[in-house]
């Protein structure tokens, strides 16, 4: 038996699709219309309103951030993530950005540590981070300020809660799994708490200037494979938040997918550090270019 699947008309497609937009700068194509539409039907039948544009009129009538719109943003947001995610790329971080950042804050005397997980999803990419530098004993002689922010709240309650599949820990180094999980049962895992204390999640629309702002300057950022779900306008202005989020000898990296070309005014790349995927804020005054 082939059940039918709910399918948006052009129309409806244009309306959601623009609706979503402007209330969190993701923009969906038309290529995702299955998937959204069956989102969107999840949500209709939860609330049993009889068809999507119904829904859809429901939606234009509620405050920006109402409880619908948190449920909906939660089903919509992909949160495909794991611990140890592009290994590579992680190992040139550590040996390329983070021990320059150190050196240049032993320097200065500078005992604090800041990095953003601005994608942060369900947590995994933040607790990495932590548990690299544990490993290091930075705690010893930094004060590690990490904040992962997401737009989704369900992956937030994850990443507060702190408990994993054993998918998303499959390329955790076998010492580190013993030193810092908690066997629940065989399906799932609990971090501990002296990894946990060193991170803290926030809900964060990447878009919305005020929101980023509030989270103060950062020596770190990490933005991977979030940009490829925005349109060139809102990937602009999710990215001069992130500017204005860095101090100026702050480092930037992005997914293997993705490269800040069109956006060279804001962002330069880091030719010596390739495989962090790194970049710097550009000098003032660097022209944008013309598309």
């Amino acid at each position: 038996m082939i059940l039918d699947r709910p399918s948006l008309t052009t129309t409806q497609f244009k309306l959601f699709a623009d609706f979503i937009y402007t209330i969190s700068g993701i923009r969906f194509q038309e290529s995702k219309n299955y998937f959204l539409a069956s989102k969107l039907d999840m949500r209709r039948k939860e609330l049993n309103i009889k068809s999507l544009d119904e829904y859809y009129t429901f939606l234009k009538a509620q405050p920006k951030m109402s409880k619908e719109i948190e449920l909906l943003l939660n089903e919509i947001t992909i949160n495909e993530t794991f611990f140890y995610r592009n290994i590579p790329q992680l190992e040139a971080y550590n040996k390329d950005i983070l021990m320059d950042i150190l050196a240049k804050k032993r320097a200065k005397g500078d005992k604090r540590l800041r990095i953003w997980s601005a994608a942060s999803s369900t947590g995994d990419e933040a607790y990495t981070l932590v548990m690299d530098m544990l490993e290091k004993n930075l705690q010893r002689e930094f004060t590690i300020e990490l904040v992962g922010t997401d737009i989704s709240q369900k992956a937030l309650k994850v990443a507060n809660e702190g408990i994993y599949k054993k998918y998303a820990i499959r390329n955790i180094p076998e010492n580190q799994l013993k030193k810092h999980f908690t066997i629940m049962d065989e399906y799932n895992y609990k971090l501990s708490e002296d990894i946990k204390k060193h991170a803290r999640f926030k809900h964060c629309n990447l878009s919305d200037s005020l929101n980023c702002r509030s989270l103060g300057k950062f020596d770190i950022v990490f933005c991977r494979n979030v940009l490829i779900y925005f349109d060139r306008d809102s990937r602009e202005q999710v990215l001069t938040n992130i500017y204005n989020n860095m101090n100026e000898e702050s480092f930037l990296l992005v997914g293997h997918s993705e490269n800040l070309y069109a956006e060279r005014h804001l962002f330069e790349s880091c030719k010596d550090k390739l495989q962090a995927l790194a970049y710097k804020k550009a000098p003032q005054g660097t022209p944008k270019p013309r598309i």
